[in-house]
């Protein structure tokens, strides 16, 4: 599986445990005449990244629209799975051609309020590819309510990712919540599931 992270600032890295360097990044792609395969960077024997650097310039160039398409092309024939987690502004490019060639697209809403005003600003797009959505409303804070929110936006998630009070705890001791032995990390666990059934039915279709 690749996972390709359009974020400028992301904290990818850490969270991997890798240290993305520019020469295999998505900076690289931008510069050269480099190839997907070259630049991948292995997490583990199943996990492949292609993300920014760890250091990133905010005023290294950005990638073209041909190179964006070829890259999603070549990542397509090289890996089973691509997972391409894009950012929430309007220009990426990377974002833009992956939302046209992908079999299905998560939505993740909830979070915080501003998602909502996002998903209205965007909904031009999301209706564009509105047979291919899969919604998630993650609830990040337990005093939210998160179903009227996806109401305001006219929502209906089909996963709802459970609150998870000791998120941050956890994720210091190990890299995911996925897997946590707790109750709740129980039910976040079967609720990830969900999600992974619902793309491979979007794949298969």
């Amino acid at each position: 599986m690749l996972l390709i992270s359009t974020e400028l600032y992301s904290e990818l890295s850490a969270s991997l445990n890798v240290q993305i360097r520019k020469e295999k990044s998505l900076a690289a792609i931008t510069e050269g005449n480099v190839s997907v395969k070259q630049v991948v960077q292995q997490v583990d024997n199943l996990l492949f990244v292609l993300a920014v650097p760890y250091d990133n310039d905010a005023f290294d160039g950005d990638i073209s629209s041909n190179s964006a398409k070829e890259l999603l092309e070549q990542a397509s024939t090289l890996f089973d799975n691509v997972i391409v987690d894009c950012q929430s502004s309007a220009c990426s490019i990377i974002a833009a051609w992956a939302l046209h060639q992908a079999n299905a697209v998560v939505m993740l809403t909830g979070a915080c309020s501003s998602s909502a005003l996002w998903d209205l600003s965007y909904k031009r797009a999301i209706r564009t590819e509105s047979t291919k959505l899969v919604y998630v409303c993650s609830q990040i804070a337990s005093d939210f309510d998160y179903r009227a929110l996806c109401g305001c936006i006219h929502a209906t998630p089909s996963v709802w990712l459970p609150h998870y009070p000791d998120a941050r705890m956890t994720q210091e001791s190990r890299r995911t919540l996925y897997g946590s032995n707790s109750r709740v990390g129980k039910d976040y666990t079967q609720k990830v599931e969900e999600i992974c059934e619902l793309l491979k039915e979007g794949v298969q279709a």
